[in-house]
């Protein structure tokens, strides 16, 4: 990851992960250019705008965001890609925001404030609304949703990639939120060049004192990044 200047208010903005276009597009698989547009358009620009809120932070040109955004990506995405316009997801964004009482209410488990319904069904219901369309966000959220850990505030703290069996995860207070093995600061990125360097996974296992099981998830992560 690129190193990027912050100054006091933007590291304790950081603290819950950095994460720059590129992360973002690696960790969810989602096509680069897509989240550079949308980060600049949307969370640097309309989001921030109307909301008076601020989602990212750094140098004009170098902007990153935290990892609850990095989560809002993934419904955004889902969304654009069903075809839902942006002006619509923006408004939903702003709507369940106010409801909820969250800035990141696609990152969130909450229930709307009737008792009745989760963000996504509430979300379903806005996109709905007019019949132009008919998506079933149960279906797209809840497998995503199956491999995050949320906190006692209701938001998101973790995301496992590659689900919550596996040895990888994205957690904002190890490593800025670079993909790590659980329960420890080692990056999965530095197993994963040891072994393209020559490493066999017996040693690496030695060097880290971690499970063959880690090794071979942390190998299997940058498999599938790449794939």
């Amino acid at each position: 990851m690129k190193k990027v200047m912050y100054n006091t208010e933007k590291l304790a903005f950081a603290s819950n992960g950095i994460f720059l276009p590129k992360d973002v597009s690696e960790i969810l698989h989602l096509p680069y250019s897509s989240v550079r547009y949308w980060m600049f358009e949307f969370w640097d620009g309309r989001f921030s705008k109307n909301s008076k809120e601020k989602y990212t932070f750094g140098e004009k040109g170098n902007k990153a965001i935290n990892f609850l955004t990095l989560i809002e990506f993934f419904t955004f995405y889902q969304l654009r890609k069903k075809g839902v316009s942006s002006q619509k997801i923006q408004k939903a964004h702003e709507h369940i925001a106010k409801e909820l009482k969250t800035k990141y209410p696609f990152a969130t488990t909450k229930i709307s404030t009737d008792g009745n319904k989760i963000w996504y069904e509430h979300l379903e219901e806005i996109i709905n609304a007019d019949g132009s369309f008919q998506i079933n966000m149960k279906e797209i959220i809840e497998p995503f949703i199956e491999k995050i850990d949320f906190g006692k505030n209701f938001h998101a703290e973790r995301y496992y990639p590659l689900g919550k069996t596996y040895s990888v995860v994205i957690d904002p207070k190890h490593q800025f939120g670079q993909p790590t093995i659980p329960g420890t600061n080692l990056k999965a990125d530095t197993i994963f060049k040891l072994y393209k360097g020559g490493e066999n996974k017996k040693s690496i296992c030695l060097l880290y004192d971690i499970s063959p099981k880690q090794v071979s998830d942390a190998l299997l992560y940058y498999k599938k990044m790449r794939a």
